[in-house]
């Protein structure tokens, strides 16, 4: 029979994997649609590339629409699953130690429920550690915005320019004091 734990960590280095080849296959589709989007703006708007070279383009491209949140969400899972055992240790070596230095009944000693309430809420905080690591790349490395890079690689001047940010589709009606 199993181990509901190795199911748990095949399960989650399969989502893992799903969310990693998401993000390709989605940079791939981005790539190829960066290309004839240079093609066609070759042809209707060719003012908007000027000066940028193709493969300017396709990065700039790619680089603002890729879901990144795949790539983030498979490094938070794949982070949780490296803290895991390595967490339950250093728990464990807590618990032990207060337990220890206090000088605890029996009813604090593994296995009884104060112990795996702390185990429990602790494994949880050592995943939100990843998952926190992995929140804070995601806004620290936030590519810039396409009509900003695209300016910037245009060689205009940005600071003089105000780019509109769209309403979101449920604040359509709302008006700001």
């Amino acid at each position: 029979m199993p181990n509901v734990f190795v199911i748990a960590l095949f399960l989650s280095l399969a989502a893992s994997l799903l969310l990693a080849v998401r993000w390709g296959l989605a940079r791939l589709s981005l790539t190829r649609d960066a290309r004839e989007e240079y093609a066609a703006r070759g042809v209707d708007r060719p003012a908007t590339i000027a000066g940028i070279s193709e493969p300017d383009f396709i990065r700039i491209y790619v680089s603002a629409n890729e879901p990144r949140w795949a790539l983030y969400a498979a490094g938070a899972l794949l982070g949780a699953i490296v803290l895991t055992f390595p967490g339950l240790v250093i728990l464990h070596t807590i618990w032990e130690g207060v337990r220890a230095a206090t000088g605890a009944s029996d009813v604090f000693a593994p296995g009884y429920y104060p112990w795996m309430f702390f185990m429990a809420f602790g494994l949880v905080g050592t995943w939100a550690i990843s998952g926190m690591i992995a929140a804070s790349l995601y806004y620290r490395r936030a590519p810039e915005n396409f009509e900003v890079a695209m300016m910037r690689a245009r060689g205009q001047p940005i600071e003089e320019v105000e780019i509109r940010r769209r309403r979101p589709k449920w604040a359509r009606r709302a008006r700001p004091d």
